[in-house]
């Protein structure tokens, strides 16, 4: 509930440097979402993510995976979109491929080791 309200504090701040100083606006914008992004993941997302990986410990490792994928995707749409607003799209755009790639990248081993036991259970 805290992290709500200082959610709106910011929010307001942000209004009032919108009309106090606008020529600022963008720069103290994209720095305040950064610290902001900062500070609500480390109170309430690593904390999450923690919980989050402790109960799929036990899971197989496809399922741990899923997760930090699921993860990483909302995180480089967040990103992506901070840009866009800031009227940097096409860095966005490199953002969100560049972290499907690692996405992929991750998947790798398990997708290889399906492959491999599709292959073994098909005769030829």
């Amino acid at each position: 509930m805290v992290v709500l309200f200082q959610l709106f504090v910011m929010y307001v701040v942000l209004l009032l440097l919108a009309f106090a100083v606008p020529a600022l606006h963008p720069i103290l914008y994209t720095t305040l979402f950064f610290l902001l992004a900062v500070y609500v993941l480390f109170t309430i997302l690593v904390p999450f993510a923690r919980t989050l990986l402790a109960m799929v410990e036990k899971m197989p490792a496809p399922t741990t995976l899923l997760i930090v994928s699921a993860g990483l995707f909302y995180m480089a749409e967040v990103l992506a979109g901070q840009m866009k607003d800031e009227g940097y799209e096409a860095v966005g755009q490199l953002f969100q491929t560049v972290m499907k790639i690692v996405i992929v990248t991750l998947w790798l081993p398990s997708v290889s080791q399906l492959i491999e036991t599709i292959h073994a259970l098909i005769p030829w």
